[in-house]
Parts: C-alpha cells; sequence; structure tokens
C-alpha cells in the first residue's frame, strides 16, 4: 500500500513539474508592427507592412505576415542593456539602400535579440556545375 501511494505521488509530482514546464515555454511575447519601409531578414526580403515577431525557441526568431503565417526564421544571440527600454522596437541597419532587421528589444527587458548575419548559400546549390562540383567535393585521382 506505502508503495502505491509513493509510485502514485511520484507520478502526480512529475505531471505537474511536466505541465508548469511546458506554460513556461508556451509564453512568449509578440510584437506586432507595422513596418512601413522594405526590408530584409536573412536573405528574404520583405514589403512594408503588418508583421509580428515572436521568439518560439531561445536564439531562435519568428516573423509573421498579418495573417500570422510564419514566412521568415532565424537565429539569434543575446544582446545586453544597462537601461530596459520603455517600448518595444526593431532597429534596422541599413546598407547599400536596404534596411536589414538587426535587433529586437521587448519593453521594460534589458536583454534582446541580435540577428546572426546571413550568408546566401543556395546560390552554388542552385547553379552548381560539374567543375564547381568537383571543386566543392573534390575528386577521386
Amino acid at each position: 500500500m506505502k508503495q502505491l501511494k509513493k509510485h502514485i505521488l511520484t507520478s502526480l509530482l512529475l505531471t505537474v513539474v511536466w505541465a508548469a514546464g511546458t506554460a513556461y515555454a508556451q509564453i512568449s511575447p509578440v510584437l506586432r508592427v507595422n513596418i512601413p519601409f522594405q526590408f530584409n531578414v536573412g536573405d528574404r526580403s520583405f514589403p512594408p507592412g503588418q508583421y509580428s515577431v515572436v521568439q518560439p525557441l531561445q536564439h531562435f526568431l519568428v516573423l509573421r505576415d498579418a495573417r500570422g503565417n510564419t514566412i521568415a526564421s532565424t537565429f539569434t544571440e543575446g544582446v545586453e542593456t544597462l537601461s530596459a527600454p520603455d517600448i518595444s522596437s526593431l532597429k534596422f541597419v541599413s546598407e547599400g539602400g536596404q534596411n536589414t532587421l538587426n535587433e529586437v528589444w521587448t519593453q521594460y527587458s534589458s536583454s534582446g535579440l541580435k540577428m546572426f548575419p546571413s550568408y546566401n548559400h543556395s546560390y552554388i546549390a542552385k547553379h552548381r556545375t560539374e567543375e564547381s562540383r568537383q571543386s566543392a567535393e573534390g575528386s577521386q585521382p
């Protein structure tokens, strides 16, 4: 009887801990923004409009369109500031007339997200010649 009570109590405790961890993992603020200019996330370009930004996992950011569809995702790294911002904001880097999403800051949080620079490796994969394939993969003597 004691063994059964111990087993039930242990199972109940594990269930409560799992449920609490799952609930915490699902809490992720959604930033809804109106971006009035064309911008890039990674190697993709997007028109002006309504978007939302969410961080479903640590070091991973998702961009959604006005309908809530995921349209881009990118890896991030954490950045810190001494004074937490009063409002949530997105920071862009403008180079050569192109605006690229660079940082995301959440209201009252001294921690932000910085996007990793994107490198478009798909060009080689899509436009491979026999010569470039041998250079990239090596050839047998």
